[in-house]
């Protein structure tokens, strides 16, 4: 009877070790920054200026349950684009905005995870434009616009231990409305640290 009863206990035994460790999971807060290469495709009243390279910035922090899927709020700054021809004339936009979204992280394994994220975009617009005349002389113009867009992004990395992990990341952020339209992807690291 004690021969039949020996791994019954043994598989118990590594039945409340798993459960253990699941309950160890790094469930709630979560901080997390990215640094990258922005790649600006824009179009302002219908006048394309190509892909243009940056570095963009994000910042988010949240809420995970079993360490799965939970919300984030956050702030990203897109970098700038900038055109200047032969005159002397230059214009540079800018974007940056606050994401509020839902945010996955899933363990295939131990370590390695997938990220999803996605969600709102309050983007701002910020344009400059210098404008060059023959006498020497010049006159500086700004203007902003503010509205909704959305973002989305994916990425894959490595749990460390229970509280950091690093990763590579894809994001696109959409901006549309009225003369502008643009669409910005960005490559970048990122870092997360779970409380």
């Amino acid at each position: 009877m004690r021969k039949h009863l020996l791994p019954l206990a043994i598989a118990a035994s590594g039945m409340a070790f798993v459960a253990t460790a699941h309950a160890e999971q790094p469930n709630g807060w979560f901080v997390n920054g990215n640094v990258g290469s922005s790649h600006y495709s824009a179009e302002v009243d219908d006048f394309g200026s190509g892909t243009e390279t940056d570095t963009a910035f994000i910042v988010n922090a949240g809420y995970r349950d079993q360490r799965i899927l939970g919300f984030e709020v956050g702030y990203t700054n897109l970098g700038s684009i900038s055109e200047s021809d032969d005159f002397g004339d230059r214009v540079k936009l800018s974007g940056d905005g606050w994401t509020l979204g839902l945010n996955g992280h899933f363990n295939p394994t131990s370590h390695w995870y997938i990220s999803a994220r996605g969600g709102a975009f309050l983007w701002k617009l910020h344009a400059k434009a210098r404008i060059a005349y023959d006498d020497g002389s010049s006159d500086t113009f700004r203007a902003s616009e503010q509205s909704l867009g959305w973002y989305a992004g994916v990425g894959t990395g490595y749990d460390i231990n229970r509280h950091w992990s690093v990763g590579g990341n894809f994001d696109y952020y959409k901006i549309d409305k009225d003369v502008y339209e643009l669409g910005t992807r960005i490559f970048s690291v990122s870092a997360e640290y779970r409380f």
